[in-house]
């Protein structure tokens, strides 16, 4: 998976030492500003958080991913969503991009909270950024990714209790050099039809304790009270 190198907009030697606990308007609780230095530190080669729905899991993950670029450390990001264990993609009218939008949209919303325009800022073929060059943010769903590789990247893994062993050993299996995996989802709100096919919590065991690895997990939900309320619903 080729990403465009985008021009540098700060140099290395600026970056801050730790992330702040205000990022992009938002006041991070302890364990997003834990979450946010994990993915920030490059001591750490792939991040991985358990994290309740309205926790800012996305938002998060994606404007330090967007900081990590704009210092000079990667080149681009490479946003990555399993389409909810379907497999008829393929079957859908349009082109890959076409097919996969519904897919992006909440990190769409996550790259505007984070002052990036999603128009400028996502590679398409059919957009004027593929020309001039501010593209650097690559989209794809897992359905298009095997016999990819994954370099010099960000590479932003999202819903990912969604993906079963098979689909998140693909992507992972694809990791190239200089790249930084961050994998977020909720071993809680699983959508397949049988949430025991997930990898998601096994992948995180399977990582805890590795040299370069860091685990997180975010409880608390800022959405609102009902989503709050709803999801402590145990089903």
């Amino acid at each position: 998976m080729a990403t465009k190198k985008k021009q540098q907009i700060y140099v290395s030697s600026d970056a801050p030492e730790n992330i702040p606990a205000s990022l992009y308007g938002m006041t991070l609780d302890d364990d997003q500003l834990v979450f946010a230095n994990a993915i920030w530190d490059r001591n750490n080669d792939i991040v991985m958080a358990n994290a309740r729905a309205g926790t800012g899991k996305t938002t998060i993950a994606t404007g330090v991913a967007i900081m990590l670029v704009k210092y000079g450390f990667y080149d681009g990001i490479v946003y990555i969503m399993s389409p909810y264990g379907e497999r008829k993609q393929g079957y859908l009218p349009g082109d890959i991009q076409t097919k996969s939008e519904v897919y992006f949209e909440p990190f769409y919303q996550a790259l505007i909270t984070c002052n990036e325009n999603p128009n400028t800022a996502i590679t398409n073929e059919s957009m004027v950024n593929q020309k001039n060059g501010t593209g650097y943010i690559t989209c794809i769903t897992d359905t298009y990714l095997r016999g990819t590789n994954l370099d010099d990247a960000v590479i932003l893994m999202d819903e990912c209790q969604n993906a079963t062993v098979s689909q998140l050993k693909t992507i992972l299996t694809r990791v190239g050099k200089n790249a930084k995996v961050i994998c977020i989802g909720h071993d809680q709100q699983c959508d397949l039809a049988d949430p025991s096919k997930s990898g998601f919590a096994r992948y995180i065991e399977h990582f805890r304790g590795c040299d370069r690895a860091a685990i997180c997990e975010l409880k608390i939900n800022h959405r609102s009270w009902i989503s709050q309320h709803a999801d402590e619903l145990i089903e």
